[in-house]
């Protein structure tokens, strides 16, 4: 695991001081973002114009893009995770590094992006250059000035799909993608099969976290995962909450895990297991009557 201060260096290395910079006077005018279909924005986090582009709130255009985004308040910088690809950003700060995620960690060289308007704070929410994230992660960006609307053609990832079941028995730094349930045992949480295989079994593969984490070095695993649950899905306990997961595989003493870490796991939530059974038209027995 690579601790932030090293995962950070190539943008923070050539940031400004964050107290010497002049955060800009808002510009008038609005715009609409369609990506597959029209997203709504409350009246406080809509996108608007500034300097002749389009800015976004940071987890709207993350999230249509499958993107997971971690929030650093110490440093006010944001780590952005999609699959293959982890993107840094700061504050205030002119610059964007895009990292590799592969063969278990993120790579040591980084492509420094410079962006044409800098992520700021408006209305206590966080906004970024949409078309500088969006082509970032190789999604294409079409504006139709008639309607103020930008456009955004996501660009599908070659990902590595597996089951639950496929994943326990994959090599140890294997990136994957995988749909599970997430469950509790004995305070450890677990990815678990969406479905019983052949003898009425479910297929499980629990989550590690990082010896050194984010938070701090050697933060205990109740206090790291309540908090990542919390950042994610606004929820210290998400127990039957579907998700889909894409990070590594971490082997350790033997057994294959599913590791939680801020720079190289993507988790999207996809609503509750009942919820979303049913919505999908499949026969399914009722989580709680499994969990109780």
């Amino acid at each position: 695991m690579k601790k932030f201060s090293r995962i950070g260096s190539c943008l923070i290395s050539i940031s400004v001081l964050l107290s010497s910079v002049m955060m800009p006077t808002y510009a008038t005018g609005d715009a609409n973002v369609v990506i597959g279909k029209k997203l709504s924005f409350e009246e406080d986090n809509a996108p608007f114009i500034y300097e002749e582009r389009t800015m976004i709130p940071l987890r709207a255009v993350s999230e249509a893009l499958d993107a997971t985004v971690f929030w650093f308040g110490n440093t006010s910088t944001i780590q952005i995770v999609n699959y293959d690809t982890l993107l840094v950003l700061q504050i205030g700060n002119g610059l964007m590094a895009k990292y590799r995620i592969e063969n278990g960690e993120t790579s040591d060289e980084c492509e420094t992006i410079q962006l044409e308007v800098v992520p700021m704070i408006h209305n206590d929410r966080t906004y970024v250059p949409l078309r500088a994230i969006s082509e970032a992660f190789d999604a294409s960006i079409n504006w139709d000035n008639p309607t103020r609307s930008a456009i955004i053609i996501p660009n599908e990832k070659d990902t590595y799909n597996v089951s639950v079941s496929e994943m326990t028995g994959l090599p140890n730094a294997t990136l994957c993608s995988v749909y599970g349930v997430i469950c509790n045992e004995n305070g450890s949480y677990y990815l678990r099969s969406l479905t019983e295989n052949a003898v009425g079994d479910y297929a499980k593969i629990f989550f590690c976290t990082p010896k050194e984490t984010s938070i701090s070095e050697n933060t205990e695993y109740a206090e790291y995962v309540s908090q990542y649950w919390t950042e994610q899905f606004g929820s210290e306990n998400p127990t039957g909450m579907v998700v889909r997961y894409t990070g590594f595989t971490v082997s350790r003493e033997g057994v294959v895990l599913a590791s939680l870490d801020k720079t190289t796991t993507g988790i999207k939530s996809l609503g509750y297991y009942d919820d979303y059974m049913k919505s999908l038209g499949l026969d399914y027995v009722p989580f709680s009557s499994l969990n109780m």
